[in-house]
């Protein structure tokens, strides 16, 4: 669909990197909002990603993903906070058990040196309700016909635009 796929995935329960590296992001997730979250880096024309203090904020869609071109993401001790916004902004800390950190993927595609696609990528899954340690701890992975679909949004969007706007 998309060419050359390359996929890594990692199970991000604890990912332990050297010198004591966090991740320290924070995801804004739309109020009521379940299901999986997407995080994408090294968007070509996406915005960087900005700071909160020590985190990185990361304002999820109502699609469920967010684009920065900041090439990579931090790695290291996981010490993501999870928020639900509402329309006014207002932030709903996400209960702990309602989280499942996923993996690591990356797309690359090359094809078209002018409009080289080098993307990496992070997700998690969020529910509201089953909330609990068995859901945190349990490895069933992501549904790759949701992540297909929302890679392909994005490659659309920031690439495939940028073709159009050439010709």
């Amino acid at each position: 669909m998309i060419g050359k796929l390359l996929a890594l995935s990692f199970t991000l329960f604890t990912l332990v990197g050297c010198d004591n590296e966090e991740t320290n992001d924070i995801y804004l997730i739309p109020e009521g909002y379940e299901g999986y979250i997407y995080a994408f880096y090294n968007v070509k024309g996406a915005p960087k990603v900005e700071k909160e203090g020590e985190y990185e904020v990361h304002d999820i869609n109502n699609k469920g993903y967010f684009v920065t071109s900041t090439p990579d993401m931090d790695y290291g001790t996981v010490t993501d906070r999870y928020y639900y916004v509402d329309e006014d902004g207002n932030r709903t800390k996400i209960n702990k058990e309602c989280v499942r950190v996923g993996g690591i993927s990356g797309f690359e595609d090359d094809t078209d040196p002018t409009n080289k696609i080098d993307i990496i990528s992070t997700y998690a899954e969020v529910i509201k309700e089953g909330c609990s340690q068995s859901f945190v701890s349990s490895g069933e992975g992501i549904h790759e016909d949701n992540s297909d679909a929302i890679l392909g949004e994005v490659i659309e969007t920031y690439y495939k635009s940028e073709l159009r706007r050439m010709n």
